[in-house]
């Protein structure tokens, strides 16, 4: 399954696989990403492709697929369905006068939202959560925050999801919802620049390419990113999801 990388007017699309619909729509986001850049929420459309099957004790299993599609900015945004969740409904403001304004509002129902899971996986953090001109940004800080994490960042990625479905269902000025703990994108990033470079240094001693572990669609444009500006090399994602991975090659004289 490889993404969709032509233009037709402003539209990208790219898929997604996993075992549920959430996880095949959070692939195919971030796949998105890895061929179109940076996303806002609002701007991408999901399209069921299939909705898997578990089969019968295993047998006849079969992954969900979603589509992710980029659309042009100036479409008009579907209308959103009143908010029928429980912690939303307690963080309503009920006592009369002006509405309060979306970035204020979206931050308490990112902060309630996150001590909600935290406390779910019995765990104490301090949540700091900074509000930028283009990110709502929110950091777990706390002692053995490794199962909030997730192997790779798995969990993490999960919960910052879900935290872009809700934190600005209803209000306007919808933006990017970041999710961080520990610092720990900041630690993965570098590890995965480092990473890149042991490999190129593999290719430049004779090596025509070199095949890294596979790894999630928002890791491998981390990669890509990191090496795009280099003329001698080239990299490429290969493989099926769980185990798509990329490539890099040494360019050719």
């Amino acid at each position: 399954m490889e993404e969709n990388q032509e233009r037709n007017g402003a539209e990208l699309k790219a898929e997604g696989e996993g075992k549920s619909l959430a996880e095949a729509e959070t692939e195919a986001f971030a796949r998105l990403e890895e061929i179109a850049g940076s996303c806002e929420w609002d701007q991408v459309e999901f399209t069921v492709i299939s909705e898997g099957s578990k089969g019968f004790m295993g047998v006849g299993a079969a992954v969900a697929r979603v589509e992710a599609r980029l659309r042009d900015i100036d479409e008009s945004r579907p209308e959103v369905e009143t908010a029928t969740e429980d912690w939303e409904e307690e963080s309503t403001p009920t006592a009369a006068g002006p509405e309060p304004s979306a970035a204020p509002e979206a931050e308490v129902r990112l902060r309630e939202l996150l001590e909600r899971v935290a406390d779910s996986l019995g765990l104490e953090a301090t949540i700091n959560i900074t509000d930028t001109d283009e990110e709502l940004l929110a950091d777990l800080v706390g002692d053995d925050l490794g199962l909030f994490i997730g192997r790779h960042g798995s969990t993490l990625d999960a919960v910052q999801y879900l935290c872009n479905i809700i934190v600005y269902r209803g209000l306007e000025g919808r933006k990017r919802v970041i999710i961080d703990a520990e610092d720990y994108r900041d630690r993965r990033e570098e590890s995965l620049r480092l990473l890149a470079d042991r490999a190129v240094n593999e290719v430049m001693k004779g090596k025509l390419e070199y095949e890294l572990k596979p790894m999630s669609a928002a890791e491998r444009r981390i990669i890509h990113i990191h090496l795009q500006d280099r003329d001698d090399i080239e990299t490429t994602s290969e493989g099926r999801e769980p185990f798509r991975r990329v490539i890099i090659m040494r360019v050719e004289d």
